[in-house]
C-alpha cells in the first residue's frame, strides 16, 4: 500500500513513533463507481490563489479531495471527487464459475 500523508479524509496511525494522518482510500484501490471499475492512481493537492508583493501566485497545499482515477475498461484517466469514492464498494478478485448456467 502506498501511503498518502495529510489527506483531507484520513485516519490517525502511529508510524515510526510519529502520529500521522493516513488516507482512508489507498492509492491503487480498485473500486466500482456507478457501474464503472476504476483504480485510484493519485491524489491531487489543493490549489489556491494568494496575492503577494503585487502579483497573484498559486499555492499548493496538502489535503485535496480530488483523486486521479483510471477507468479500467477504456484506460481513460480523469479526476474524481472523494465523495464518489467513499461510498463505492471495493472490487476484489472475481471468481468466475459456470454455476448459473443450466
Amino acid at each position: 500500500m502506498l501511503r498518502q500523508y495529510n489527506p483531507q479524509r484520513h485516519r490517525i496511525e502511529t508510524i515510526g513513533g510519529s502520529v500521522r494522518k493516513i488516507g482512508t482510500i489507498c492509492v491503487g484501490a480498485i473500486l466500482m463507481v456507478r457501474g464503472v471499475t476504476v483504480r485510484v492512481e493519485a491524489w491531487i493537492p489543493r490549489e489556491y490563489a494568494t496575492y503577494e508583493r503585487g502579483r497573484f501566485t498559486t499555492r499548493r497545499i496538502a489535503g485535496g479531495h480530488m483523486a486521479l482515477v483510471r477507468n479500467l475498461r477504456t484506460n481513460r484517466q480523469f479526476p474524481l471527487s472523494d465523495a464518489w469514492l467513499l461510498d463505492a464498494p471495493e472490487v476484489g478478485t472475481v471468481a468466475r464459475s459456470n454455476a448459473r448456467r443450466a
